[in-house]
């Protein structure tokens, strides 16, 4: 009997030690929300700037090819990227209330302030 209960007793301790170890390497379900929803309104906000900047690592570009065209290439392409901001910054703000860490797509730059 008494073997019993000192086993409970340990694995009930041994299981309290690592579950602080466990909770400590989660963030809050607040943090994520706040981390979640902040990067999805600073991509709706910023999703304009999109354009000019990838025009303007375009038109750097030392390719061989006309001016005009690659400021073409870098609209058509900034304009795509800007969709694709805009879309993850909706579905970061509609989505920043589900519980769990939320994958984000890897845009360059993360944000443009």
């Amino acid at each position: 009997m008494r073997v019993k209960v000192t086993g409970f007793v340990v694995a009930v301790l041994l299981c309290l030690s690592f579950s602080s170890v466990c909770l400590a390497q989660e963030q809050g379900y607040f943090t994520q929300l706040g981390q979640a929803f902040t990067r999805g309104v600073k991509n709706m906000v910023s999703f304009p700037w999109e354009i000019p900047s990838t025009i303007g690592r375009y038109d750097q570009k030392k390719d061989g090819n006309a001016r005009a065209f690659r400021d073409m290439a870098g609209f058509f392409d900034g304009t795509f990227r800007a969709v694709t901001r805009l879309g993850c910054g909706v579905w970061d703000v509609l989505f920043s209330v589900v519980p769990g860490e939320q994958d984000e797509l890897p845009l360059t730059p993360k944000s443009f302030f």
